[in-house]
């Protein structure tokens, strides 16, 4: 089983650190819109696309990353008040009736999106650019996956913790327990 959670693990990290990369693409591509609109007079016709694309493609295929790192935002004023082991129990149940059946729908039919735009060469219909949209399914459905495999993960470590086979997943930092 570790080596199960630590390839999932692995998978997250790999993808947190990837989308850091798409970060850096996206500040270049705010910074040469600007010039290129304000000092050049010369707008672009991709700056749009790229930027909400690779926002989008940051926000889902890092939030395996976030989960694994307990970075997740998080009403919990009295979940903290409990003990460790009801607030596992509690995470465990929400995982998995809640959080897991969500990440299956939308997963599968972020996959199922990504295949038909690869298959038909779909074009953004929205843009004056129109650039073929498969990529930008393709690294939803990516960000899915990973969040439900890391969710699925997290969600056994809150059960073997309440159970008191295990240590918390709350605490921790850097996906080190």
């Amino acid at each position: 089983m570790n080596l199960i959670f630590g390839a999932v693990d692995r998978l997250s990290r790999l993808c947190g650190y990837a989308m850091m990369v798409v970060f850096l693409i996206l500040v270049f591509d705010m910074m040469y819109e600007v010039v290129s609109r304000r000092i050049f007079d010369s707008p672009t016709l991709w700056a749009y696309d790229v930027a909400y694309m690779s926002n989008a493609a940051i926000f889902m295929v890092a939030a395996g990353y976030a989960l694994l790192n307990n970075e997740h935002i998080r009403i919990d004023f009295l979940s903290t008040r409990m003990p460790a082991r009801i607030q596992d129990w509690a995470n465990a149940i929400i995982y998995a009736f809640l959080l897991l059946p969500a990440l299956w729908l939308a997963g599968s039919e972020a996959v199922e999106a990504a295949w038909s735009a690869f298959q038909t060469g779909e074009l953004e219909p929205s843009s004056p650019w129109r650039p073929v949209i498969w990529p930008y399914y393709s690294a939803l459905a990516l960000g899915l996956v990973v969040f439900a495999l890391q969710a699925v993960v997290q969600c056994v470590r809150h059960v073997l913790a309440a159970s008191g086979r295990g240590p918390t997943p709350l605490n921790r930092a850097g996906g080190n327990a």
